[in-house]
C-alpha cells in the first residue's frame, strides 16, 4: 500500500474513504457539511481517495475507466474546505486480501483519525477483513468513533455514463454527468488514460471552475479558466489504455468534452439544469453530517 499525502493538518480528523469519481455538486455539499459538523467537534476532515479504483485494479483499468483525474478530485476536495487528503494505491493482492486494518493503519501513519464516516453497507475491503464487524473491532481498539451517512439512492446515470466513456462517447457521458472531464498536465508531459484511442476534443484551462461555479450552468459551460478555443487531442494506443501527450503550449488543465465515439466533435450543452447532478458515494449527502 502506497500513500500520497496532501494538506496534512494537525489534530484529530473524521475520515471519509472513497473513489470520489465523478465529482458533483452533491459531493461538494457533502464535503462542506461534513467539514462544518467536524469543526463543531474541534476536528478536521480527512478524505481518503482510492486511486486507482479497487474494482479497476481487479478487472483492469479499461473495464472501469476513470472520469476525472485524481489530481482534479484532490483539487475539488480542497475547494470544499477539506483539511487533509491522502491518495491510497492498493496492489491487486491488497485489494483481494487486505481490509480495514491495512487501510486504517496506513492512513493513521500520517493523520490522527478520531472518527470514521461510512455510507450504509460500505466496506473497507473484500470479505470479512473489510466488513463492518472488522471495522468496528479495529475502531474500538483504536478509539475511533464510527458514524454513518444517511442512506441515499444510487443513480443509473453514472454506470450509463461510464459505458459511454469506455466506448469513447465522451459527449454523452458529459451530458449525463453535467460536467466536463478534467485532467491535469503531468510533470513528464505524457500520461496513460484508461480511455480508448482516438481523437478527443478538450478545452484548455488555467484552472478548473470552482465547485460553486459548477452549480451555475453558464459558468460551468464557460469555465473559470478557459483559455482559447477547443483543441483536438490524439490518444495513441498503449498497454492499459491510451497515451496522452500534452499539447505543446497548453495550460495546466484540459477539460475533455467529446471523444472518438461521438458523431460530433462539438462541445455538448451543459445548460440544461443541475437537478440530475449526483455521485455514487454521496447521494443525499446534505444530511450525512447528522451522524458524525
Amino acid at each position: 500500500m502506497r500513500e500520497r499525502v496532501h494538506g496534512e493538518a494537525a489534530g484529530g480528523h473524521v475520515a471519509l474513504v472513497g473513489v470520489w469519481d465523478p465529482v458533483s455538486e452533491d459531493l461538494a455539499e457533502f464535503f462542506r457539511a461534513t467539514v462544518a459538523a467536524a469543526r463543531r467537534r474541534g476536528l478536521g476532515v480527512l478524505v481518503v481517495t482510492l486511486a486507482p479504483d479497487p474494482v479497476a485494479t481487479l478487472r483492469g483499468p479499461l473495464s472501469r475507466p476513470a472520469f476525472q483525474d485524481v489530481e482534479y478530485r484532490l483539487w475539488y476536495q480542497e475547494q470544499c474546505g477539506v483539511q487533509s487528503r491522502i491518495v491510497v494505491h492498493l496492489t491487486r493482492r491488497e485489494v483481494e486480501e487486505g481490509g480495514a486494518a491495512l487501510l486504517l493503519d496506513g492512513i493513521r501513519r500520517h493523520v490522527t483519525v478520531a472518527g470514521l464516516l461510512l455510507k450504509p453497507g460500505q466496506s473497507l475491503g473484500r470479505g470479512a477483513p473489510g466488513g463492518i464487524a472488522a471495522i468496528r473491532d479495529y475502531s474500538a481498539r483504536a478509539g475511533i468513533h464510527v458514524g454513518f451517512a444517511d442512506p441515499y439512492r444510487a443513480t443509473a446515470d453514472i454506470e450509463e455514463a461510464r459505458t459511454h466513456l469506455a466506448n469513447g462517447r465522451l459527449a454523452r457521458a458529459v451530458e449525463l454527468l453535467f460536467q466536463r472531464l478534467h485532467w491535469a498536465r503531468p510533470s513528464s508531459g505524457s500520461r496513460v488514460l484508461p480511455w480508448p484511442p482516438g481523437t478527443y476534443t478538450a478545452q484548455p484551462m488555467e484552472a478548473p471552475p470552482s465547485p460553486a461555479a459548477c452549480a451555475n450552468t453558464d459558468r460551468a459551460r464557460e469555465g473559470d479558466g478557459d483559455k482559447g478555443a477547443l483543441v483536438q487531442v490524439h490518444l495513441a494506443p498503449c498497454p492499459g489504455g491510451s497515451r496522452l501527450r500534452w499539447p505543446e503550449g497548453a495550460p495546466p488543465w484540459l477539460a475533455f468534452v467529446s471523444g472518438p465515439g461521438d458523431s460530433s466533435r462539438a462541445a455538448v450543452d451543459l445548460g440544461r439544469g443541475t437537478d440530475r447532478r449526483t455521485n455514487q458515494w454521496t447521494r443525499g449527502g446534505r444530511s450525512a453530517h447528522h451522524h458524525l
